[in-house]
């Protein structure tokens, strides 16, 4: 019987695939025990700390306090009128044995937005394929976590990575809800009601994130919404684009963005729209390595399938160079905004989501690449799928190897002189192996009995060494300033010094 309509043999490659990658994912797993707060997590976790020292779990008072700290960072730093209210929420304001669940914060909305956003487009392609949906948002999950160019801002930092990911991932699922509402004809009434209304829903929290999700956002259903005005008369994208708007708009023109940006010397236009065409170019010439190469290869056979889907007319296939440009033009407008008000391309973190677009945009490119060869070009792939289905022994291991390769190469970094630095996995086994991530924990939670001893008013804590930074649990230390990460507030200090700052 054809794999593709097997569903006994699509069920044992899932579990031996999810089995594999949870084996290869487990050293990323369990360093998450080591992540400690820093930076930006004190500051905007302040108020919702207080609360838990003084009165514990009590749900009301932190809804509150968390609100009071969105509503003054809505005011006086940026318009995140809803990632302010998460922020204040890190898990350390329960002690920093609890912020580990960083890592799950992060990877719960992205596993399942991305599966939200395969299952829309898979689904709607061919809806016999119920269990695709879940190996392609496992793949993507685990190739996003091995190839993170900057993984602490974006899988153990709670602050960079909850301004971004989860934002980011809903722009994913609100993109697979704009897929399926291109074929409204199709769809009952009340599920494209539904989808229409979720696509607004989730257009006003990511609306709420950080401005270059919401950007992303905004074009991406801009086009979509385009697209299926102009030849299919259909405008269910409308209502979601008018939210994402509407939700862009409403951080942009807050009066902390105003604050923000005005401390700040920004580029001039001109000016920033060269940098980040050239800055768009060099991450395309940097980002194309082995690791995608092999996240590519294991894709050819399922999108090769889903290319061959009555539901899509060859019209569509007829340009595959526009699935690049599209996604270069994506990349561009992400790294022109920081760039336009801040005069640079921004932290790691930023470049995070860019490198998940970039992804993204390859795997579409890709299934546009291989609809064209067949349907357009007349190329027949059969002989070539036949092949593999010689080889059907040896296909597991084949795929073994791609995630392994995977799981130890890993992708460029962002800075240059780090590309020395393993894959997600691999790098967390070796920081667990040679005792950093321990020493790491070991010195923040000394830090933290220190500075919650009462009977201390005024503490002096001493900067980490540099045995004491692991690559992937290090974001920054503390260093002298006038809010020293607002340390003093947090744990109701008179003064918090610095001792032996070099």
């Amino acid at each position: 019987m054809d794999f593709w309509h097997d569903a006994a043999a699509q069920k044992r490659w899932l579990r031996r695939f999810a089995l594999l990658t949870g084996v290869l994912l487990l050293p990323v797993l369990v360093l998450a025990v080591f992540a400690r707060p820093s930076a930006d997590d004190f500051i905007y976790a302040a108020r919702t700390h207080a609360v838990v020292q003084q009165y514990g779990l009590d749900l009301p008072r932190l809804l509150r306090a968390a609100w009071d700290t969105n509503a003054y960072y809505y005011e006086n730093w940026q318009g995140l009128y809803v990632s302010g209210f998460t922020l204040a929420f890190q898990p350390a304001i329960f002690g920093n044995r609890y912020y580990g669940a960083t890592l799950v914060c992060v990877l719960l909305p992205l596993f399942f937005c991305l599966y939200g956003l395969a299952r829309c487009v898979v689904l709607r392609l061919d809806a016999a394929q119920r269990r695709l949906p879940w190996a392609l948002a496992l793949l993507l999950t685990f190739a996003f976590i091995e190839g993170m160019p900057a993984p602490v801002e974006g899988l153990y930092w709670f602050n960079g990575a909850m301004n971004y990911l989860p934002y980011f991932s809903l722009a994913m699922l609100n993109a697979g809800l704009a897929f399926a509402l291109c074929f409204a004809d199709k769809l009952p009434t009340r599920r494209k009601f539904f989808y229409a209304a979720a696509g607004c829903v989730c257009s006003l929290v990511i609306g709420g994130g950080h401005q270059v999700a919401g950007l992303l956002n905004v074009l991406v259903l801009l086009l979509a919404a385009a697209l299926c005005a102009v030849r299919r008369r259909n405008f269910w994208q409308v209502p979601a684009l008018a939210a994402a708007m509407a939700g862009l708009l409403l951080n942009v023109l807050a009066p902390g963005t105003q604050v923000r940006t005005a401390g700040f010397a920004g580029a001039g236009f001109a000016e920033a729209v060269v940098k980040s065409f050239i800055l768009a170019a060099m991450e395309w010439i940097r980002w194309l390595d082995v690791p995608l190469l092999c996240l590519l290869a294991l894709l050819v056979l399922p999108l090769l399938h889903l290319t061959r889907s009555a539901v899509l007319s060859d019209r569509v296939f007829r340009h595959p160079w526009l699935g690049a440009a599209v996604t270069f033009v994506l990349m561009w407008a992400m790294i022109f905004l920081p760039s336009y008000t801040m005069g640079g391309i921004g932290a790691g973190r930023l470049l995070n989501v860019v490198w998940m677009t970039f992804v993204l945009g390859l795997a579409a490119t890709e299934f546009l690449l291989l609809g064209w060869l067949e349907r357009v070009r007349g190329v027949s792939l059969h002989g070539a799928e036949q092949f593999c289905r010689r080889q059907a022994r040896r296909l597991p291991l084949f795929a073994a190897a791609m995630l392994l390769c995977m799981a130890c190469i890993g992708s460029h970094t962002v800075k240059e002189g780090q590309d020395n630095y393993f894959a997600t996995s691999l790098e967390a086994a070796y920081e667990l192996a040679n005792g950093s991530a321990r020493r790491y924990a070991d010195a923040l939670d000394a830090r933290e009995a220190l500075l919650n001893d009462a009977a201390q008013p005024d503490v002096s804590i001493r900067p980490l060494n540099d045995d004491e930074r692991p690559w992937l649990l290090f974001y920054t230390d503390v260093a002298p300033g006038p809010d020293m990460w607002g340390l003093t507030p947090y744990f109701g200090k008179q003064s918090v010094t610095i001792s032996d700052f070099e």
